[in-house]
């Protein structure tokens, strides 16, 4: 095999190289950027609901706090005699 014929036979083996390799390259990011927005999605969706799943959350533990069986295994503690205050 003379030097022309074994140039020729790299460059055409790094160029078939070169040409997968920026394929997938093409692929990976295609499938990296729509993922990103699907995510991006999935955020906005949480952001609309976390002020509702707050509120819900804030009236369960209202209703706790106010269940007598809550007031009588967590009683509040009193602070001294100067400190009867309740808050």
């Amino acid at each position: 095999m003379n030097p022309t014929t074994a140039s020729e036979v790299f460059f055409i083996i790094s160029s078939v190289g070169f040409v997968t390799l920026w394929v997938l390259i093409v692929v990976f990011l295609f499938y990296l950027i729509r993922a990103m927005k699907m995510f991006s999605r999935m955020l906005e969706r949480v952001e609309k609901n976390v002020d509702s799943i707050s509120d819900t959350t804030k009236e369960m533990i209202e209703d706790v706090r106010e269940s007598t069986v809550y007031r009588f295994l967590f009683k509040k503690k009193r602070k001294g005699r100067k400190d009867n205050k309740n808050y």
